[in-house]
C-alpha cells in the first residue's frame, strides 16, 4: 500500500521524498486526506474541465497602466470592481484608479519593474458566466485582497467565459508581486476550488499528471504562426531537419526526460488502478475502471520536436518513394 500512496502523492503533488513508515499524519487525518485525494482522482480521470489561469502581460508606467485599465473596461463602458468590492464605472473612475496606483510607485522599483500583473481567468464554453464571475471574485479576494489593489472585469465577447484581473504589483506592505511558475499552479488550484464552490465542475491538474508531454505555445508564438511570420517555427523546422538527416542523432535530453516522465506517470496511475480494483466496494472498482479508461486515452509520448521530426521523416520517405518510382530515361 505504501508504494500506491507514493504513486498517488507523486501524481497529485509532484515528486516527493517518500519516507516509508513515517507517521506523517495520524490515522484519522490520513483517512480524510486519502478520501480527498480519491475525490480528486475521480475528477481528473473523469476529465473534468481544467481551469485556465494565465498571465497575459504587464504594464509599466502610468500611461501603460491607464491604457490597460481602459482596455479591460472597454474604455469605461464595462463595470469593474476592486479588492474592496467598490464598483469602478466610467472613464473618469478608471483614470483616477490608474493615477492612484502610480502614487508611490517608485518604492522598491527597478528599471525593469512592472506596475501591474495582468491575469486572465477562463473556463470552457458553456460555463455559467455569473458563477464564473463569483468564482473569480472569490479567487481575487483570497489570493490578492489582503496585500494588493486590483480590478476585476468580466468579458462576454467570446465563447470562452473569462475575466480579466489586473493586479497592482506594489503591495500594501511595499513588497512587489513577482509570480513564478509554481505560483501559477497554486493559483489554478485556488481558482478551481472557487469554481467548484460556485457549482462549476473544475479541476487544476498539472500537465504531467494528465500525461501531457507537449507544452502549450506562448501567445506571441501563436500570433506569429497565425500571421505566418514565426521565426521560432522556422528555427524548429531547421533543427528537426538537421536531426533527421543525422544518423547519429538520438533523442535530445528534454525529449528523453519528457518521455521518461510520462512513463512514470503511466506506471503510477496503473499502480493506483490495480490497488483500487482489489477494493471490496463497487465505488473503488468503478474508479479503477475509470482510471484505466483515462490511461487508454492518454496523449502519445511525443514532444512537439519529436512530432516534427516524425513528420519530416515521413515527408522525406515519400519523396524518396516518388523518386524511385519514376521510370529511368533511355536515350
Amino acid at each position: 500500500m505504501s508504494q500506491t500512496l507514493e504513486s498517488l502523492d507523486r501524481l497529485l503533488r509532484g515528486p516527493v521524498r517518500w519516507r516509508k513508515g513515517s507517521p506523517i499524519l495520524d490515522d484519522k487525518r490520513r483517512r480524510a486526506s486519502l478520501a480527498e485525494d480519491l475525490r480528486t482522482v475521480a475528477r481528473i480521470t473523469a476529465r473534468t474541465p481544467e481551469v485556465m489561469v494565465r498571465i497575459s502581460g504587464k504594464a509599466k508606467g502610468g500611461k501603460h497602466v491607464e491604457d490597460h485599465l481602459r482596455y479591460i473596461t472597454r474604455n469605461g463602458d464595462l463595470t469593474a470592481e476592486d479588492e474592496s468590492g467598490r464598483l469602478v464605472m466610467g472613464r473618469r473612475m478608471v483614470k483616477e484608479t490608474a493615477a492612484a496606483w502610480m502614487e508611490g510607485s517608485a518604492l522598491n522599483r527597478r528599471s525593469n519593474s512592472r506596475d501591474t500583473v495582468n491575469i486572465i481567468l477562463s473556463m470552457p464554453p458553456g460555463t455559467d458566466r455569473d458563477k464564473l464571475l463569483s468564482a473569480a471574485r472569490q479567487f481575487g479576494r483570497e489570493i490578492f485582497g489582503a496585500e494588493h489593489s486590483y480590478l476585476l472585469v468580466r468579458h462576454d465577447d467570446t465563447d470562452h467565459p473569462h475575466c480579466h484581473l489586473t493586479v497592482r504589483s506594489l503591495g500594501f506592505s511595499g513588497r512587489r508581486l513577482n509570480p513564478k511558475r509554481d505560483d501559477l499552479q497554486a493559483w489554478r488550484v485556488v481558482f478551481a476550488a472557487a469554481c467548484r464552490q460556485q457549482g462549476i465542475a473544475a479541476e487544476a491538474t498539472p500537465r504531467r499528471t494528465r500525461g501531457v508531454v507537449r507544452k502549450p505555445k506562448k501567445q506571441a508564438v501563436l500570433h506569429a504562426d497565425k500571421a505566418k511570420r514565426s521565426t521560432v517555427q522556422k528555427s524548429k523546422v531547421r533543427e528537426a531537419l538537421k536531426a533527421v538527416t543525422d544518423p547519429a542523432a538520438g533523442l535530445q535530453a528534454p525529449d528523453r526526460r519528457a518521455v521518461e516522465q510520462q512513463a512514470q506517470t503511466r506506471a503510477d496511475w496503473s499502480r493506483v488502478a490495480n490497488e483500487l480494483s482489489q477494493a471490496k466496494t463497487s465505488a473503488g472498482q468503478e474508479l479503477a475502471r475509470q482510471i484505466r479508461s483515462f490511461l487508454a486515452h492518454m496523449p502519445a509520448r511525443e514532444t512537439e520536436r519529436m512530432q516534427l521530426q516524425k513528420q519530416l521523416r515521413q515527408h522525406l520517405q515519400q519523396q524518396k518513394e516518388l523518386h524511385d518510382a519514376k521510370p529511368e530515361r533511355t536515350l
